[in-house]
């Protein structure tokens, strides 16, 4: 989780697994995608480094997230998960699992400019 938010509005993460087929397929283009939006900046963070957070402000609050908004009712989660926040820390959306360059673009969109 190094990406600069110098000028950025938000910041996307994508919560992944190195085991995941699903996380290894988005990866051929999520990267690409975000980097179309100008205002958002993209990083990546392995799923067990926001479990074991160690008081990390950043893999905290994406932890808080995935609990609150993305866990599903057996406790377990879907794999990749894209986090949305605001660059002050505030919950915006997510996005779980597969999708087209398209469905990834326009669901970006969606989140980010609801009333588009």
């Amino acid at each position: 989780m190094t990406n600069s938010t110098t000028g950025k509005t938000f910041i996307v993460t994508k919560v992944y697994d190195e085991d995941c087929d699903v996380c290894k397929h988005m990866s051929k283009h999520d990267r690409a995608v975000y980097e179309g939006f100008s205002e958002v900046a993209y990083q990546e963070v392995n799923l067990n480094d926001v479990i074991n957070h160690d008081n990390d402000f950043t893999k905290l609050r994406l932890y808080q997230c995935l609990e609150r908004y993305a866990l599903n009712n057996d406790y377990t989660i879907d794999l990749p998960v894209y986090v949305y926040l605001t660059k002050q820390g505030k919950y915006v959306g997510h996005h779980i699992g597969s999708a087209t360059v398209v469905e990834l673009r326009e669901k970006t969109k969606e989140i980010l400019v609801p009333d588009s």
